[in-house]
């Protein structure tokens, strides 16, 4: 399948996105024909783009997707968000064309390493500075897929200086990519999400481990030991396990690779050597999730053949990412911090574990948004250690006032929107407003970028 064989192609692209957008424009002059579908209004902000993609001669639906574009097509291109159990995917399953992702379009067009990072949680700050670390070291990392600019574009971009591909994929892009083969996959934890998307939770498990299936068997697969599903998973591959607990004797003596946490120091495994790579007060980011992400960061890096003293240099350097943890200001006697990129239960107990480090402090948790109907008991024992009071906006509220409510925590305040959620903040008595929503964004934002730029605007303005 590597040879698409564009020339004689009519393919449809679903979704008129960032990514449908980019695929477009490099399929110009490559494909036959090119068709764009998009089912819901023309945006405001695409108008001038979508107006040269027609003076180029793409063929552009709106407000629909058509049986009679459908009927033209020999491949699509999708949308990660379009659901398998969507209409749309049934009516071309249907007419037998042969579905791919972005991301995999791109992985046809490029020889150069490529290092993907999956997980429920934690992708984006892993991805982030694993780019980082390579870059340090004085070659040429690009970060792109759900993080930064689409694959197929950092692609296009590229004029033979970038060494290697640093690929953020979601479990949607995977699902619509059924031969993409990566030098280096990274999975970070699987825990229950996008259930909506997958039916169920074994679907989604499947949807992960696919990644590493389509490996070549001298691909590297960076894996959670103290993750039983990512552990149990049955690879043909090089194997690179990264833990923050210390194995035991006769585990780290079995396995030439593992990185490790112990004692406040973050260490890798390398044959028979033990490497050093830095102290967990060195660290820029917070929390037992970031010593993970910086351990399996550092494998991808150090397979990727960056020495370990630009990996030391660069986990010293590292910031992390906005909306992840992000520090905001400090302002009327509070810290505010945006943790937008919270968009499941998981996440937001991760942030709550790692604000509660900063000892002697009383947390306000801001919670709310799209609704992913997953369960709330982890985070709400959280919740009940750590938190003291928490506020409730958006869709999503009626639905955790009653199981917190369920669950004896009754320090609990509705409001209407976030500029409501951070004016009540104000009242309390705690120390730090932690932003962390535990939900999607959709019900009022357009994606969580937005959501947290939006807090921090109305933070700053106090």
């Amino acid at each position: 399948m590597k040879n698409l064989e564009l020339s004689k192609k009519t393919v449809l692209i679903l979704g008129a996105g960032k990514t449908g957008i980019s695929s477009a424009f490099f399929l110009l002059n490559k494909a036959k024909k090119i068709l764009l579908s998009e089912s819901k209004d023309l945006s405001k902000d695409t108008e001038d783009t979508i107006l040269l993609l027609k003076k180029s001669g793409v063929e552009i639906e709106f407000n629909q997707n058509s049986d009679s574009f459908l009927d033209k097509s020999d491949l699509v291109i999708i949308s990660p968000g379009i659901s398998p159990q969507s209409e749309i995917v049934k009516k071309i399953n249907l007419r037998s064309i042969p579905i791919i992702s972005d991301i995999e379009l791109a992985s046809y067009f490029t020889n150069k390493p490529t290092i993907a990072i999956t997980g429920t949680n934690g992708k984006t700050t892993t991805t982030s500075l694993i780019t980082h670390l390579i870059n340090t070291s004085g070659k040429k990392a690009i970060s792109c897929g759900n993080i930064g600019k689409p694959f197929i574009e950092a692609i296009n971009e590229d004029k033979g200086n970038v060494d290697c591909f640093v690929l953020e994929i979601s479990s949607f892009q995977i699902y619509y990519s059924p031969k993409i083969s990566c030098n280096i996959a990274v999975c970070l934890n699987i825990t229950p999400d996008h259930l909506d998307w997958h039916i169920n939770f074994d679907n989604y498990i499947r949807t992960k481990e696919k990644l590493f299936l389509q490996q070549d068997k001298n691909a590297w697969s960076v894996l959670n030991y103290t993750d039983n599903l990512l552990k149990n998973f049955k690879l043909n591959t090089n194997k690179f396990y990264f833990s923050y607990k210390k194995p035991d004797k006769n585990t780290l003596e079995a396995f030439s690779n593992f990185a490790f946490y112990e004692d406040g120091d973050l260490f890798i495994k390398d044959g028979n050597e033990i490497h050093k790579l830095i102290n967990k007060a060195e660290l820029n980011i917070l929390g037992q999730h970031n010593i993970e992400n910086s351990l399996a960061a550092s494998v991808a890096a150090k397979i990727i053949n960056t020495d370990y003293s630009s990996i030391t240099k660069g986990l010293k350097s590292f910031k992390g990412v906005e909306h992840r943890l992000e520090y905001v200001k400090e302002t009327r006697n509070k810290v505010f911090y945006n943790d937008s990129k919270a968009t499941n239960p998981e996440a937001t107990i991760k942030a709550i574990e790692a604000i509660s480090e900063i000892k002697n402090k009383n947390i306000t948790l801001i919670l709310g948004g799209k609704d992913k109907k997953t369960s709330l008991d982890k985070m709400i024992n959280a919740i009940k250690t750590h938190v003291s009071e928490v506020i409730l906006y958006g869709e999503a509220k009626e639905r955790f006032q009653n199981e917190l409510n369920k669950n004896s925590f009754k320090k609990l305040i509705i409001v209407t929107d976030l500029n409501d959620a951070l004016t009540t903040s104000l009242k309390s008595k705690t120390d730090i407003v932690l932003f962390s929503p535990a939900c999607a964004s959709f019900d009022m934002f357009k994606n969580y970028e937005e959501r947290g730029k939006t807090f921090k605007d109305l933070v700053n303005k106090l």
